[in-house]
């Protein structure tokens, strides 16, 4: 198709925390079939109405110089005679956020083609106004996101309907053409993965209710699904705050749905929270009568508090729901064993999963929603081996290079370019491209992917200095995380930046080779081994076995940390011996500070396996993540340290989290980087390692997890793999049903019966 649209704004121009309504009708003939093609797109976000009925929200969160657009058949929704395209679009327009989300200029975008020809596109002839249901005096949520919303409810007055005067609108004024050169938005990219689904979950329970001068009357009918009895609140008392807190029983991500009957209006504030530290976001002045209420941003949490307020008559609540939203997996993998922490383990892995899965692969759905580079990759491992997925960490991995910095590193978030510098989050987005690679075996994608990597590659050989290691870490802008811990030493030659470099390069190596490069696979198989022997003899302590943290200047460090050391076994520069004993003396022995944090945990367990220790990584997991379950978790927390008293959990006030004290900094208790267990779980107890796929080899190793029986069913662009086991007596006894096409890969004495179908 052939973009014909210019983008179009308010002719008073972009501002702040911005509500427009833009309106367009156009008239379809007496029985015409025909397709009707709707391309849309908008800075920041839009809601699409076609003849008042909700059609759709996007676009795909992305960098203004790639920006996606969303297509819809709307046949569907019109009918013979006016028609009416109806848009609300929202702004943010604030630059002090964080993660730099959300930037850019101000804009919308519609072309409606019938038959592939051109029926209407924005231009100056659509009309425009302020939306009046907003209020955008409004605080900022914290600096990791957006608005609180104020919803005017008196002020509907069904504009997204086709009856209805626009005497009080005006004339958009056109800013840009849609795309190339000397436009505002130099690229539009179709949307890349499926639209995200939409689905209805009910709380569990109604935690408590307060009076507070008023009433809240039968809460609990709230949880009845057919809606049979109503929830009354008397708010008429001055001062006023009947309220309720809901209990969804984990975390739920989309929009509350709310239906009441308010006889003369009143105001409903509702509060969210992932703990019981709730937050108030959003404000519904309410209109006389029936009102359908909804936040127009995404919100995320446990518990859900419904104050109301002057309300002169009895408040009649008919119904409160939550709409779930979510990336659309087809399949999912199910697990069983005999060990109930662990089945639980795996359940709220993939959960966690779920609940960060969306136009991209988000870190936290509640705090930032942003993709961060080791995040999705973690998340990426977690999705192939759960649900067989591949499209949306492909669009993530792309969203990456697309803002590649312009000396060649990767920032540490996105989508959208940005300041941060993570030379490790560097490495790993190119491991994600070889976990992509070795899962999917698309080596076009790799190709179309190289110049980027050879991009990153060339920057870390800038940073090396005459040692041949990575230096100068402790430069203003750059952020070694490593760990979320201050118990590692980060000043100049960073130990694991060298590692991960180390690392790199053996993947791309083979990458290389994949796709034919085989003079750039061997050079690059050279400066592997030429970084390794500078990583030995500069930064390994030879009387104890191990690698420092660091050497700043000429000088090494003394400080020690698994997080070093881990990643020493991890990349493949500590030899198995050193491996064993490091393991067993120093991280069994307790001699170094234990790893606290969810994210690098998953680097601990694959070590462990690696090393034929499977038991022992089935100990940590259940010791680890089940002391969250135990203290109450759902879904996995961002840090946790299980040494801290037990009545705590992550929190501002109560510690396990590096922000400790540190207020206006939310605490994240949905965090992706914490489901690791889901793709490990199976590794452990079924001995099935999915990793390979792609390249049509399927690992298979012996269960040595002691447990009396497990079964488990995971999907792949073949089919299903079943395998299910028992052991008796000491002896094991079971089956793999595996579909035609892959190798396997399994010792002699595997003692399952393999099948193919």
């Amino acid at each position: 198709m052939e973009w014909q649209a210019k983008w179009i704004w308010h002719p008073n121009g972009e501002k702040v925390n911005q509500y427009l309504d833009f309106r367009k009708t156009f008239e379809k003939k007496a029985n015409e079939l025909a397709n009707y093609q709707l391309r849309i797109s908008a800075r920041t976000e839009y809601v699409l109405w076609v003849n008042g009925r909700f059609v759709g929200r996007g676009p795909s969160p992305c960098d203004m110089e790639h920006q996606y657009y969303d297509s819809y058949e709307i046949a569907d929704w019109l009918i013979e005679g006016i028609n009416v395209i109806a848009v609300t679009v929202y702004y943010f327009g604030e630059k002090d956020i964080r993660t730099r989300q959300m930037q850019g200029k101000a804009g919308f975008l519609l072309q409606l083609e019938r038959d592939e020809s051109l029926l209407l596109a924005s231009d100056e002839s659509w009309l425009v106004r302020t939306s009046p249901r907003y209020g955008v005096k409004t605080e900022r949520i914290s600096r990791w996101g957006g608005f609180k919303e104020i919803y005017i409810a008196e002020q509907e007055d069904g504009w997204e309907q086709r009856q209805y005067s626009t005497e009080s609108w005006v004339s958009a004024t056109s800013l840009s053409s849609p795309y190339g050169e000397g436009s505002l938005w130099p690229r539009l990219i179709e949307r890349e993965i499926p639209a995200l689904k939409y689905w209805i979950v009910l709380a569990e329970s109604i935690l408590r209710t307060e009076s507070n001068y008023g009433s809240f009357k039968d809460a609990e009918v709230l949880l009845d699904e057919l809606g049979r009895r109503h929830a009354t609140v008397d708010a008429s008392v001055p001062g006023a705050m009947p309220s309720a807190v809901i209990d969804f029983g984990k975390e739920v991500v989309g929009r509350p749905v709310l239906e009441l009957t308010a006889p003369q209006g009143g105001v409903l504030r509702l509060a969210y929270g992932e703990s019981l530290e709730l937050q108030y976001v959003d404000t519904f002045i309410l209109k006389p009568g029936q009102n359908h209420l909804q936040p127009f941003g995404r919100r995320a949490c446990r518990y859900l508090q419904l104050t109301f307020m002057a309300a002169p008559e009895t408040i009649i609540i008919n119904k409160v729901q939550f709409e779930m939203t979510g990336y659309p997996f087809e399949q999912e993998a199910s697990f069983y064993c005999d060990a109930p922490m662990l089945n639980r383990i795996f359940s709220i892995s993939s959960y966690t999963t779920l609940m960060n899965s969306h136009d991209h692969l988000e870190d936290c759905p509640w705090r930032e929603k942003a993709l961060w580079v080791v995040d999705a990759v973690i998340m990426g491992k977690v999705i192939y081996s759960q649900f067989g997925d591949t499209a949306l960490l492909r669009k993530c991995l792309l969203q990456g290079a697309r803002i590649q910095n312009e000396e060649g590193s990767i920032p540490g978030t996105g989508p959208e370019r940005n300041h941060f510098l993570l030379p490790d989050f560097c490495a790993y987005w190119i491991l994600g491209v070889s976990d992509f690679w070795n899962y999917t075996g698309d080596i076009h994608f790799v190709e179309t992917l190289w110049p980027s990597m050879m991009r990153v590659l060339d920057w870390y050989r800038k940073q090396r200095d005459d040692t041949g290691l990575f230096a100068n870490a402790t430069r203003e802008g750059m952020w070694c995380f490593i760990d979320w811990t201050d118990q590692i030493d980060r000043r100049d030659k960073v130990t694991a930046i060298s590692l991960l470099n180390y690392k790199v390069l053996r993947s791309m190596s083979q990458m290389a080779e994949q796709l034919g490069k085989m003079t750039e696979s061997k050079e690059l198989t050279v400066e592997a081994d030429a970084l390794k022997e500078a990583i030995c003899q500069y930064l390994w302590l030879p009387e104890i076995r191990l690698f420092s943290d660091c050497m700043d200047g000429n000088e090494l460090s003394g400080h020690l940390s698994l997080q070093t050391n881990f990643l020493a076994v991890w990349c493949g520069v500590m030899e198995q011996d050193e491996a064993l004993q490091f393991i067993n003396e120093y991280y069994f022995g307790g001699k170094l500070a234990s790893v606290r944090g969810a994210f690098f945990q998953h680097i601990v367990i694959e070590v462990l396996l690696q090393l034929g220790l499977a038991e022992k990584a089935a100990d940590i997991i259940e010791g680890y993540w089940g002391e969250m379950v135990d203290r109450g978790a759902t879904t996995w927390w961002e840090t946790f340290d299980s040494d801290s008293a037990l009545c705590t959990i992550p929190s501002t006030y109560l510690g396990n989290t590096p922000t400790y004290l540190w207020e206006g900094v939310p605490v994240s208790l949905c965090h992706a980087w914490g489901a690791s267990p889901a793709y490990l779980i199976p590794r452990i107890v079924l001995g099935l390692d999915l990793s390979r796929a792609g390249q049509g080899k399927l690992e298979l190793r012996i269960p040595t997890w002691e447990g009396a029986e497990a079964s488990g069913e995971f999907p792949t662009k073949h089919g299903s793999i079943r395998i299910r086991f028992e052991r008796r007596n000491g002896r094991i006894s079971g089956i793999t049903e595996i579909p035609k096409g892959f190798e396997v890969i399994s010792p002699e004495d595997y003692p399952l019966q393999i099948h193919f179908y």
